[in-house]
């Protein structure tokens, strides 16, 4: 089974106060301390649509799952079994974020939304988060688009440092991501975000040291 939290799902947000002036170097280093998140880079839909398409399997492998927490067991058997086509489809599929969020935090950077946190939350205690949830910093523009998707898709937003969008469930937020991803032509006819500008190249100076 896929546990479920008990959270209130709001909708507090301002469009006009939400943080601007990101840079490329912001982005890449990190604006604010979350967990040592790092960051995704500039995928491309096509990647942000593999991890959605892993990570639906690995959810419907956990709702088949007895364990009271589905997700972690589906892991753990992975993990047992292939220590090393864990680590593979960790870095390469999921980025190194936690499944049912993973998906959610790519289709936002392929959306060109800044994330900067992520966390499926869980039974046991090494979760931050109390619910699943990630942090991200749209525009203007983008976060009234991803508004209306947060609120077709039962999730919820939390405007601190920039946004954090939460669900009751990691299903939610991979419903949200695969939202993210249909809407991929409206996210792509807006203006691109300053940060972007020298992101790829940064990332790959970073990636050379």
């Amino acid at each position: 089974m896929i546990p479920e939290f008990d959270v209130d799902i709001r909708r507090d947000y301002d469009v006009e106060t939400l943080r601007t002036g990101l840079s490329a170097e912001d982005v890449t280093k990190g604006f604010t301390d979350h967990h040592e998140y790092e960051c995704l880079g500039p995928p491309s839909w096509e990647q942000a649509a593999e991890c959605l398409t892993e990570e639906a399997t690995f959810l419907q492998r956990a709702e088949r799952s007895d364990a009271p927490d589905g997700v972690e067991a589906v892991l753990d058997e992975l993990r047992d079994a292939n220590d090393v086509g864990y680590a593979e489809l960790m870095a390469y599929t999921f980025r190194w974020n936690d499944v049912g969020v993973a998906g959610l935090s790519l289709a936002l950077s392929a959306a060109r939304i800044a994330t900067y946190y992520s966390c499926s939350s869980g039974l046991d205690e090494h979760h931050h988060a109390e619910c699943p949830m990630v942090g991200a910093v749209p525009d203007p523009e983008r976060a009234r688009l991803l508004a209306r998707l947060i609120e077709e898709n039962s999730c919820g937003v939390d405007q601190k440092y920039g946004r954090y969008i939460y669900g009751r469930s990691v299903k939610d937020m991979h419903g949200l991501g695969r939202a993210v991803l249909v809407a991929r032509d409206a996210f792509d006819a807006l203006p691109q975000p300053s940060w972007t500008e020298g992101l790829a190249e940064l990332l790959e100076e970073l990636s050379d040291e």
